[in-house]
């Protein structure tokens, strides 16, 4: 019969069954082979859950990797969505500004007197507004006299065609025009291409 102390703990759980088989159970090496095979018995059950434990952490890890890029995936799709909502936001607001004549066109039109007259060799610039705005622009225009010498070769005309807000300077040298609706529709362009460039 086999010496149960003399068995290492590593000893297979077979052999330990078999001493405890053999030894009687109320004999000290069959209690000692029964305390071996509860220990062995636990360390099984721990390898057993250690290795459940280690697959669930693959599989969780593997998840969030998949989950991480779902993520990333709607947040672009959101941040492209609260960039065309903010546009949309902008657009009505600004149409809505040019629609009630919020927008004054005289900057641009003193700008245009500055930079074409100087600039053109034609005798006279024609500044296109639209209908609604030619009555502010002329007034604001009245009380500026240091303009004087560019209006005398000047000379304000409407278009139905522009839009409120709109400019159209016209010389023999060329044509500039000035539309905010344009404008913004370039800003909102850039945007777009920032906001796409950074989401990927």
């Amino acid at each position: 019969m086999l010496e149960v102390h003399k068995l290492p703990l590593e000893e297979s759980l077979l052999s330990v069954r078999l001493v405890s088989l053999q030894a009687p159970a109320d004999s000290p090496a069959g209690q000692r082979a029964s305390w071996l095979l509860q220990l062995g018995q636990a360390q099984v059950r721990r390898e057993t859950e250690t290795k459940i434990l280690q697959s669930a952490l693959q599989a969780m890890q593997k998840s969030l990797l998949g989950l991480q890029s779902t993520v990333n995936g709607r947040l672009d799709l959101v941040a492209s969505q609260v960039v065309e909502l903010s546009l949309a936001i902008a657009r009505e607001i600004v149409g809505n500004a040019l629609d009630c004549g919020l927008v004054d066109p005289t900057p641009t039109v003193i700008r245009c007197l500055r930079d074409c007259v100087h600039a053109a060799d034609a005798k006279e610039l024609i500044i296109y507004l639209h209908p609604d705005d030619l009555a502010l622009v002329t007034a604001q225009l009245s009380r500026r006299p240091d303009l004087n010498i560019e209006l005398g070769a000047t000379r304000l005309a409407t278009d139905p065609s522009l839009g409120r807000g709109a400019v159209r300077a016209e010389t023999s040298a060329g044509r500039l025009r000035y539309d905010p609706a344009q404008m913004f529709e370039r800003v909102a362009q850039a945007v777009r291409s920032a906001a796409a460039g950074g989401a990927q």
